[in-house]
């Protein structure tokens, strides 16, 4: 008598998540070319514009304060932990959400974080935080944020048509016309750099458009020094990494810092 292979339920669900997302998206899998040029976009993008656009000064006030009285009470007052997997179920249990952790190697599983199934997803009996444990620890402790951040602000936004939020190391210049994904990226950006880190790095540098050639790049050298020492910071060795992880963690480290320096430009914060 032959033995079937169990698989997980929750692979299974990954595996049709990652497949439906590519395909209501037509993305392809990101590659080392695709994610270079996304780079020198990030770079290039006016941040205080899109913010403005997309989330008025109260509204990220209040996503802010959602944050701290759910989740991080010191948010923006000192940095986050990134933590073990261990302490990251804890904290989603604690936050009334499940807590799933997975290894997606297939090529298209890699170029996703995480992912978070609100309450009218129909798929868990609680929301649902599950977290690609593929990828470099700092990149999973990323992750986590994002996806708690999404958690702890669903009620602010209404997801009964979008129960699934999708955290992929690519397409970060679409968060920025994404109310619910902006919002949970801003709680990894405050994260990082707390309001007196952000000061020292940014409030002597007034943000300029970033072009995507290196000698442009270097006249807001700000940023792209706060990139290289908040993966200092968080024992991310970039040249330890292959070279595409390599580029997707610099893309979302960029993403992140740039609206950072957004956040303190535009509304103080």
């Amino acid at each position: 008598m032959t033995s079937k292979k169990h698989v997980p339920r929750i692979v299974g669900l990954t595996a049709d998540i990652v497949k439906s997302a590519e395909a209501a998206s037509n993305q392809r899998v990101a590659t080392v070319g695709t994610t270079a040029e996304e780079i020198s976009r990030l770079w290039s993008l006016e941040y205080g514009h899109a913010l403005r656009a997309c989330l008025s000064r109260s509204e990220v006030r209040e996503i802010v304060s959602e944050a701290r009285r759910k989740a991080w009470p010191h948010l923006n007052d000192a940095a986050v932990r990134m933590g073990s997997m261990k302490e990251f179920a804890q904290r989603a249990s604690a936050l009334g959400a499940d807590f799933r952790i997975t290894r997606m190697t297939w090529p298209s599983g890699l170029s996703v974080l995480g992912f978070y199934l609100g309450r009218d997803s129909g798929l868990e009996n609680r929301p649902l935080i599950c977290l690609n444990g593929a990828h470099h620890p700092v990149a999973v402790g990323t992750a986590f944020i994002h996806e708690a951040g999404h958690h702890v602000t669903a009620e602010l936004f209404s997801t009964r048509d979008e129960s699934v939020q999708l955290s992929r190391h690519s397409g970060y210049e679409s968060h920025l016309a994404d109310p619910r994904e902006l919002a949970a990226d801003l709680v990894v950006s405050l994260g990082i750099y707390p309001r007196n880190m952000a000061v020292k790095l940014f409030e002597s540098a007034p943000p300029k458009k970033m072009l995507s050639s290196a000698d442009e790049r270097a006249e807001s050298p700000a940023a792209a020094k706060a990139v290289m020492g908040s993966a200092r910071r968080y024992g991310l060795d970039f040249e330890s990494l292959p070279i595409q992880q390599r580029l997707q963690y610099q893309a979302g480290l960029v993403h992140f810092t740039r609206l950072r320096q957004a956040l303190l430009h535009e509304y103080g914060l």
